[in-house]
């Protein structure tokens, strides 16, 4: 038997995307030195707090390097615009494990790629 529901299409999309809006999770943030990947780092790794606000393009010599905006909240729905901390980074996971395996895909891909230039 298939459910029918009575709310009007624009309702539920209207709803999705605010649901969309609230998920928190984890950034990854990937520190450049002389144009080459120095570093990684996860961005508050012991629990989501991190809601992706916007995409930027920034650094490198032709601002072409595009980072998130990311905004620490701890409380229930859309965060405020003002007086939140606030982080770039570059990847946006919901997951602690998938953030977790990539950032250590990350720190290997930065070693060999500096022992392949030694």
């Amino acid at each position: 038997m298939r459910s029918m529901t009575n709310e009007p299409r624009a309702f539920r999309l209207t709803r999705e995307q605010e649901e969309a809006r609230r998920i928190r999770g984890y950034g990854l943030a990937i520190d450049f030195l002389d144009g080459y990947a120095a570093d990684a780092r996860l961005i508050d790794k012991h629990a989501p707090a991190l809601f992706p606000e916007k995409a930027v393009l920034t650094e490198g010599e032709k601002g072409d390097r595009r980072r998130f905006g990311f905004v620490e909240y701890w409380g229930q729905g859309t965060p405020p615009k003002s007086g939140l901390l606030r982080y770039v980074g570059d990847a946006f996971f919901a997951d602690s494990r998938t953030a977790s395996f990539v950032w250590q895909a990350v720190i290997e891909k930065i070693e060999n790629d500096a022992a392949a230039r030694a």
